[in-house]
């Protein structure tokens, strides 16, 4: 029982933070969208691209309360997927067939052509519905989101149809708060940008193809940046050319693209700061370390434990290092099953977010592959 004692703190602290709000919830339930220009994302957080953006008495269908106040809804109207086009055998306009097992199906965006996020795996021999033509010579095709598939929505913009709000208050990420705030919040980093901008630089960003290719230059240097030890990665110089392009945007097309890059700049920062955070002690005393931090192959390391929470959507799982300290927090994705492998030392992959009431890594499991043997 003693192994348990920090996750039965930690349990505490999730129960004392809905201490007073906690009800029952039935899913799925109808929910009406509360403010204007409120992004849907890919995944439960603000580092995760947006796919669509909704105004305010849109209804939306709720499915999962995710950790940190996150809110897994139906996919919305025009949304889709995307599917190599080698994995499909089109049977109409509007029809198509898995031809290859477990054929990745990845969510799509209004905003850009980005398709990091995996959620879903089809099987041979599935049906799809074709939602638009082929595009010449593309080597993808779009999708409407298959079944099991979420976008996700922040609590803060969410009110039930009984009038409710969400069970806590989770404050509103930057990028989530109404457009004009946001733009107030962000504004004094894009006028230091605007005034360090050479005339060569004002000149590329006053067209829509030099903006383009400025963000296309910026996404090559990163590619190539990554590619190095992480000592060696700084981020600084590229986010003030992205949030420069975003400045000089045209349209919400634009804005989009600009923020996909800015977004995918955060992610390799987070990475960078993660590892930084993690590296061993000149000592070499490994066993205070948390075990993801020696093995890159996975987003998390550890052995899983189950959590006890009367909190609505707490997670059930919390991955713990040698020393029995919560490492992250585990919500398995849909079709992924942890209880098998309850006191068993694993790696986890799958997408990460961060819970600020606890500070605490979250991830969202989408594969668990069992470790024969981990250093302490």
């Amino acid at each position: 029982m003693a192994r348990y004692f920090v996750l039965a703190i930690m349990a505490i602290m999730l129960g004392a933070c809905a201490a007073g709000r906690a009800r029952a919830v039935e899913f799925p339930y109808t929910a009406y969208v509360n403010s204007n220009d409120v992004y849907v994302r890919s995944g439960p957080g603000r580092n995760y691209y947006p796919t669509d953006k909704l105004q305010k008495g849109m209804k939306v269908e709720i499915y999962r309360h995710d950790p940190g106040g996150w809110y897994a809804i139906r996919p919305p109207r025009n949304s889709y997927s995307w599917v190599s086009a080698r994995h499909l055998d089109v049977i109409d306009e509007r029809t198509a067939v898995i031809n290859g097992e477990r054929a990745v199906a990845r969510v799509g965006s209004a905003f850009s052509d980005a398709r990091d996020v995996i959620q879903v795996r089809l099987d041979k021999g599935e049906k799809v519905e074709l939602v638009a033509p082929a595009a010449e010579d593309s080597p993808w095709r779009k999708v409407a989101p298959p079944a099991g598939e979420f976008r996700w929505l922040f609590a803060k913009f969410v009110e039930r149809e009984d009038g409710a709000g969400p069970d806590a208050d989770y404050g509103e990420p930057e990028d989530e708060q109404p457009l004009a705030e946001s733009q107030r919040r962000t504004r004094d980093v894009r006028l230091a940008s605007a005034a360090n901008q050479s005339p060569a630089q004002k000149a590329n960003l006053a067209t829509e193809s030099g903006r383009a290719a400025e963000l296309a230059k910026i996404d090559l240097e990163l590619s190539a940046m990554v590619v190095e030890e992480t000592s060696a990665w700084s981020f600084a110089d590229l986010k003030q050319r992205a949030e420069a392009v975003l400045s000089h945007a045209q349209s919400a097309a634009e804005r989009g693209q600009a923020r996909i890059v800015i977004d995918k700049l955060a992610r390799f920062e987070d990475i960078k700061q993660r590892h930084d955070a993690s590296r061993a002690p000149e000592d070499g005393a490994l066993a205070s370390m948390p075990v993801r931090a020696i093995d890159p192959r996975y987003d998390g390391v550890g052995r899983i434990a189950p959590v006890v929470s009367q909190r609505p959507g707490a997670p059930q799982y919390a991955l713990v290092d040698g020393s029995n300290t919560v490492v992250s927090f585990l919500t398995p994705a849909p079709g992924v099953n942890l209880r098998p492998y309850v006191d068993r030392q694993v790696g986890v992959n799958g997408q990460r977010g961060f819970m600020t009431d606890l500070r605490r890594e979250h991830i969202s499991v989408q594969r668990v592959t069992l470790i024969d043997s981990v250093r302490r």
